[in-house]
């Protein structure tokens, strides 16, 4: 599937991600970014630097996906993503099981749809379009995989695999961002 990776920048967003790009070539025609989290220490700049790089390459450049990696432990993404669960009658009612990799349970395609919605709707989300605003482009969707939820001191959390789907938009109005509930 990936014939070449090209890494070409780091950025910080959102607190202290540091983030890095890679060119994906899926086949003939078909050469897609994909944004992830950094694991390797390199030098910081911020996403608008990164976005700038990938634009400067190719201004058609087509974004496949920003994966979020660990950053799904950050203590204001989990906060914002379980109060929003915590008030929605779906998860109130039929709660999903705690436990780990537990992730195979009646509701669960349910239960990922508000995941994904609440980060949807989540500041972290709002400040990376903020950045893909300026390119005209936009997280779309947010693909969750192995979503599992457990009590940490009594508190709720949630694991998975993230990736924000991001697309172009419409470049005859101002792409909106996402804003927090």
């Amino acid at each position: 599937m990936i014939a070449a990776c090209i890494a070409i920048g780091t950025s910080a967003i959102a607190g202290e991600s540091i983030w890095t790009a890679k060119l994906v070539h899926y086949g003939e025609d078909k050469d897609e970014w994909a944004i992830y989290l950094a694991t390797d220490p390199i030098k910081p700049s911020q996403l608008s630097e990164l976005l700038k790089n990938i634009f400067n390459q190719d201004q058609n450049a087509r974004i496949h996906h920003i994966a979020l990696g660990k950053l799904f432990a950050r203590e204001d993404i989990q906060t914002e993503v379980v109060n929003y669960l915590q008030k929605q009658e779906l998860f109130q009612s039929s709660p999903p099981p705690f436990g780990l990799n537990q992730w195979n349970y009646k509701g669960s395609g349910e239960i990922h749809k508000l995941v994904s919605d609440a980060l949807l709707q989540s500041k972290f989300v709002a400040s990376l379009n903020q950045e893909l605003a300026m390119y005209h482009r936009k997280i779309m969707s947010a693909g969750i995989e192995k979503l599992f939820f457990t009590k940490e001191d009594g508190k709720i959390k949630w694991h998975g695999i993230v990736s924000f789907d991001v697309k172009p938009v419409s470049t005859t109005s101002s792409p909106s961002t996402n804003s927090a509930p």
